[in-house]
Order: structure tokens, then sequence, then C-alpha cells
């Protein structure tokens, strides 16, 4: 099978046998694409196909930043204003204004993740945005 296709709905993508998944980038609501990893692997997906079910979590993703990006002010606006800010507390639109574009994982069940750079609201540890396989959004975390 190739090392790189192109695939209708995400563009290029190169394939990473190390961690088997696709690699590519995704280009949503922001200036900034992420970068995005479709996994594919071996005991999953046979021939590194790309799952149903990434496809339609990929579909539910295109659009969906801005929410993703409240959803995490809502989740984490409380910890950053009470243990990480300089004092003056920061609002849900600022936090989620802050957050840039780093990465979307997507699994073979349709479970995704967002990552996000923290536009220092967390010292440099990342935003993530656990999605279920449903669409429903399970958890945001500051990462590292």
């Amino acid at each position: 099978m190739a090392d790189t296709i192109t695939d209708e709905l995400l563009g290029v993508l190169t394939w990473n046998d190390g961690l088997q998944w696709w690699e590519g980038r995704l280009q949503l609501d922001s200036d900034t694409p992420f970068t995005l990893y479709v996994f594919a692997r071996s005991s999953f997906a046979p021939d590194r196909a790309i799952t149903d079910e990434c496809r339609t979590a990929i579909k539910r993703i295109i659009g969906s930043e801005a929410e993703c990006r409240m959803y995490a002010a809502n989740e984490l606006l409380d910890i950053h204003n009470s243990e990480w800010n300089d004092g003056s507390p920061t609002s849900k639109e600022a936090f989620a204004r802050r957050l840039t574009p780093d990465s979307v994982e997507v699994h073979e069940s349709g479970y995704a993740e967002f990552h996000f750079g923290d536009g220092g609201l967390f010292c440099g540890h990342g935003v993530g945005v656990r999605l279920r396989a449903s669409g429903e959004f399970q958890e945001a975390v500051v990462e590292g």
C-alpha cells in the first residue's frame, strides 16, 4: 500500500507505520490548520482503511471548532481563574479565543480528541477536549 494517499474528504494523508495512523492537515474555523491523526491500527482497520466511524466523527468535527473552544472554556475557566491566572479573571470568550490549533486525533471507533495550545492560560500546558464516538463531549483537560 502507498505511504501517501489523497482522500476525498481529508486531502493528502501520509502513513506513519510506527504509530499506525494517517497524518494530514485539517482546516477548521481558525486560520491555522490542525494536524490530523487518523488511527488505522491493523487490529481494527485492515489494509490501513479509514473506518466509517472515523469519517462520521470527522464530518461532525468540521464546523465544531468554536463549540469545542467554548466547551473547554466552560470546563476549565474556573481552574484557570482560581489557580493559573495573574489575578485578573479571564472571561469565557477570552479563554476560548486564546486557544490555538494543535491537532485532532480520530480513533477507529469514532472517539476523537482536539488538542489546543493554551495561549498562556496554563503556562504552556496544552488543552485537550475529548469527544465520545457518539459525538458528545466527554471532558476537557489540561495536558502535560
